[in-house]
């Protein structure tokens, strides 16, 4: 493990290797990754992470249920972050509340198939 300039502890490659997605999990993940979630990668060479978002005043309590299951992935004591949005479409301005988890191997086999050239689709082997 090391330290981030941020003080957050890091976990070395051979720890990130070591986490995995129970299948109960999997299942979720893949229902969320159709809908409002998704994956993102920093660099070519770099892990996956899961980003998910929603307007924070309608839907709190579906996002605390899903960031349940995927807190363990996000770093020790990480807080949601909750932040004001414009929407450049209609010009509305609304709260809304996100997590990412850390940037893990684990993702990496969803990154990949959900996404071809960066644009989200849905897998073949899905129906």
């Amino acid at each position: 493990m090391a330290s981030s300039t941020k003080g957050i502890v890091r976990l070395s490659s051979a720890e990130r290797t070591l986490i995995t997605i129970p299948e109960e999990i999997k299942e979720i993940l893949v229902g969320i990754l159709l809908g409002d979630a998704h994956i993102a990668k920093r660099s070519l060479t770099s892990n996956s992470r899961l980003v998910y978002a929603q307007t924070a005043v309608t839907h709190i309590e579906y996002f605390n249920y899903v960031f349940s299951f995927f807190k363990y992935f996000c770093v020790n004591g990480y807080t949601p972050q909750l932040r004001i949005v414009r929407d450049n479409r209609t010009k509305k301005t609304y709260s809304a509340i996100s997590f990412t988890t850390m940037q893990l191997p684990c993702f990496n086999v969803f990154k990949d198939m959900f996404y071809s050239l960066n644009v989200k689709k849905i897998p073949d082997n899905i129906y």
